[in-house]
């Protein structure tokens, strides 16, 4: 007992040690991509048929201090003056790590045009995020229709696996919507290309991802990744589920059962699923109020809020108040979390028309997400669950280990 105790204080002086790194918001950059020229026409070089682009790139200054010493003295603020001493090596490492590249058209294009097509970054700004401030980068190209222009982006490659590029725009008439990563094996394609006289599209299976399914599928697996990664919201699906002893293989000795409000006992199953839902909708809810605009929150208070939240749940474990619900509960913060989900598609600048899908894609797969850290909790405890001293170390010990790490997030997040 005093050995697994001993342990767990080892494991919360360790995970508080590194509590500025377990922010809510994964690594993330933004790619917005507009056709200059007006929508589906191309300008006329000469006999080479071309369009004018403007890229407008936004990269979080804390993800860019991994590659580039921003912060020059170490002292965890980044000042003007340091930002504009990097930023020639800032450019340097965009120019060659996020550009665009022709693939061969059916007939050999004008050589004389194709520099141009080449990105030249410039600092354009700062802009300020949910997780912080980013550094605005603009450029501009002109490339040749019949070419196939993709959009190779290689940041963070060997240091951040978790990466993500969002990208949105309008080009040829067509919205575009998608996701990259660093680490996928093919560009990013943003113009396929003319088609040959064969009728037969260059590259048919490089077509831009612009099509309701394909948002749907993308944004899918951003809402998994972005609930997986996502170390406060599964602090506080943890914090639900704690006290909540489940029993795979046989009964579970003294186990836990939760009387409802009229007075019958139902099995602790019923609970997990009815507090599952009941975060699921609250979420939901104010998700979807925030993508469609009819309400505006800050992250100042929402980010702060989200870990009280956490903090509140686990000292109910600790301290158990008969007439609160975990259901009522959950729902209740679950407003409150939606709107922390919602930061990521409010700055992905999703077209009008691509919204809807993204939103549906986005929620089912924080969900699907849901559902899989659920389970692996669920799985995971199980080899413990009959144990003794369960209780007292794993829920007691584990509420105030969450209790601790909140309120240390909560103290960076107000300060």
């Amino acid at each position: 007992m005093r050995a697994l105790r001993a342990r767990l204080c080892w494991v919360c002086m360790m995970v508080l040690a590194a509590g500025s790194a377990l922010a809510h918001k994964g690594s993330d950059a933004y790619l917005d991509v507009q056709q200059v020229n007006a929508a589906g026409s191309a300008v006329e070089t000469g006999a080479v048929a071309q369009r004018d682009y403007r890229f407008l790139l936004a990269v979080a200054i804390k993800d860019l201090d991994l590659l580039v010493p921003i912060d020059a003295n170490a002292d965890g603020k980044v000042t003007w003056g340091e930002v504009k001493a990097a930023m020639p090596l800032v450019l340097e490492l965009l120019n060659e790590a996020a550009n665009t590249e022709l693939l061969p058209g059916p007939e050999a294009a004008d050589q004389a045009v194709a520099p141009a097509c080449r990105l030249m970054w410039q600092f354009d700004g700062i802009d300020r995020r949910s997780d912080g401030s980013y550094l605005r980068m603009v450029a501009k190209a002109r490339c040749p229709v019949a070419q196939t222009l993709v959009f190779k982006y290689s940041l963070f490659r060997n240091q951040d696996a978790t990466h993500r590029l969002l990208v949105a725009g309008r080009i040829a008439g067509k919205d575009l919507l998608t996701t990259a990563s660093p680490q996928q094996p093919n560009p990013l394609v943003l113009s396929p290309g003319a088609r040959s006289g064969s009728g037969v599209a260059m590259d048919e299976t490089a077509a831009p991802s612009s099509s309701r399914w394909s948002v749907l599928r993308d944004y899918f697996s951003l809402g998994v990744h972005h609930l997986l990664e996502g170390y406060d919201h599964l602090a506080f699906l943890l914090a639900l589920v704690l006290p909540l002893r489940l029993g795979l293989f046989g009964a579970v000795p003294r186990a836990v059962s939760v009387a409802v409000a009229s007075g019958q006992v139902r099995s602790v199953w019923w609970v997990l699923l009815r507090t599952v839902t009941a975060f699921t909708i609250g979420h939901s809810i104010t998700l979807m109020l925030a993508t469609f605009g009819l309400t505006q929150v800050s992250p100042r208070w929402v980010e702060p809020a989200i870990a009280l939240s956490i903090v509140v749940t686990a000292l109910l474990n600790l301290r158990h108040v008969p007439w609160i619900r975990t259901d009522v509960l959950a729902l209740l913060f679950g407003l409150v979390h939606g709107y922390g989900f919602a930061g990521l598609l409010l700055e992905a600048a999703a077209p009008t028309g691509l919204l809807p899908w993204a939103l549906a894609g986005f929620n089912v797969g924080v969900e699907v997400g849901q559902l899989i850290a659920v389970t692996g909790w669920v799985l995971l405890s199980q080899p413990l669950v009959g144990r003794r001293w369960y209780p007292s170390v794993v829920v007691r010990g584990g509420s105030t280990l969450l209790v601790l790490l909140a309120s240390w997030w909560f103290w960076q997040r107000v300060r």
